[in-house]
């Protein structure tokens, strides 16, 4: 299995909405407001240049999203996704270094995510560390940081 990592692209907003919303669905939690939540299954045009995608065999398996933060020394890992048929193969964690290296690409020196307590294990594993809770749309969530070199 050869996953290859490349730039998105305009034509892939549909696709990457869908695996967001599958993958989302996936747990089986908060899924009537899942569903009836359009940011769920959308990616925003604007963020499109800041998307990574994970393909096998010309496949899309998964997503990142990296923006700009708060400050010039920030980032924000906006949206991680994998197709969930694609899950527990190494490709969230290709993804989160790929996100990294946006991230320091940026002039960032810590990215930040809010995730729910399913991810936090994942990105604990990773560096990321408390930083605090917020409120979302469907529960509070918590919010991680990771420095950067």
């Amino acid at each position: 299995m050869t996953v290859g990592i490349r730039t998105a692209r305009a034509e892939d907003r549909e696709t990457l909405g869908a695996l967001k919303l599958r993958s989302s669905l996936a747990w089986g939690d908060h899924v009537e407001a899942l569903q009836a939540l359009p940011e769920a299954s959308e990616v925003p045009a604007e963020h499109v240049p800041h998307v990574a995608v994970a393909e096998i065999a010309g496949k899309i398996v998964g997503f990142v999203t990296v923006l700009p933060g708060n400050s010039a020394a920030q980032a924000e890992l906006e949206d991680l996704f994998v197709a969930p048929e694609a899950w527990r193969r190494g490709i969230g964690s290709l993804l989160l270094a790929e996100a990294e290296r946006s991230a320091i690409a940026l002039g960032a020196r810590s990215l930040e995510v809010v995730a729910g307590e399913r991810a936090r294990p994942f990105y604990q594993a990773s560096g990321f560390r408390f930083a605090g809770i917020v409120a979302t749309l469907l529960a509070p969530a918590i919010r991680l940081r990771k420095d950067l070199p």
